[in-house]
């Protein structure tokens, strides 16, 4: 598949954001670094020298690679520049995906390999954006990206990836007591290692303070039951944030990243 005729567009729409990017050696860009959101993601990689991690697992992708971001996982991009990084981008909510599918797709390793046989899939993304209107696009949009899903789930292939093996009990043993007060303090008694060494291994591998990552856990998983009705206040002491202003102004800032990552 010749992607070389392709034109780059960008469609943010009521909840949607969908996109197909070109990133020149002359013009890198930082969106893809260090971050984590409320709403699902799936890339469909074209070409690139680009190593992608998503929590504790990094792989080289290849093209037509298909990674899928579930809501609250950590990832970034580490992108040699030497060669242009072009991908396809779809961000959309939870709402969107089947119910009988969602047990499914939230249990998969966020890696897919050989999505070769989608690739006709995203290019007609390419397609819709010239010729349709905003609200056909909306649907159109929505309707392939509930195929996608499906698609991905009847027969996944799950591509290869290294994990570090300590950084993924930490992961998991957030995970498990996100509701829990959590210090590096905390992780000491755990693991019985230095704090030095916790964290210095957790930034070397996941390019972000370990604390700053547990805050982050906290503030996505308290974004869901905000979602679901339940008061800033309460969900505050819910996750441990011992000050409601604390809370609410991390809160606040997560949602204007993400405002502003669009």
């Amino acid at each position: 598949m010749c992607y070389n005729s392709a034109k780059m567009f960008s469609f943010a729409y009521k909840n949607i954001d969908f996109s197909h990017k070109l990133d020149n050696s002359s013009s890198p860009t930082e969106h893809y670094y260090k971050h984590m959101h409320t709403f699902n993601e799936i890339i469909f990689f074209v070409k690139g020298n680009v190593d992608f991690t998503i929590e504790s697992e990094t792989r080289r992708m290849k093209a037509g690679d298909i990674v899928y971001i579930a809501p609250g996982k950590y990832h970034f991009a580490t992108v040699d520049n030497s060669a242009p990084y072009e991908r396809y981008v779809l961000k959309f909510p939870n709402s969107l995906i089947p119910e009988f599918i969602k047990d499914k797709l939230f249990g998969y390793p966020a890696f897919f390999g050989n999505g070769s046989f989608l690739a006709l899939n995203f290019k007609q993304l390419d397609y819709y954006k010239e010729n349709f209107n905003d609200e056909e696009l909306y649907t159109l949009f929505m309707c392939e990206t509930m195929k996608l899903i499906v698609m991905l789930c009847q027969e996944p292939i799950h591509a290869s990836f290294k994990a570090n093996k300590f950084i993924d009990q930490i992961i998991r043993y957030v995970e498990e007591h996100i509701r829990e007060p959590i210090s590096l303090d905390t992780f000491v008694n755990e693991f019985n290692f230095s704090k030095s060494y916790i964290s210095n291994e957790f930034k070397n591998q996941m390019k972000i303070p370990i604390m700053h990552y547990v805050r982050s856990k906290k503030i996505i998983a308290a974004h869901q039951l905000i979602l679901n009705g339940h008061k800033k206040s309460d969900v505050a002491e819910m996750f441990g944030f011992e000050n409601y202003s604390t809370f609410y102004r991390a809160y606040q800032k997560m949602l204007e990243a993400e405002i502003t990552s669009t």
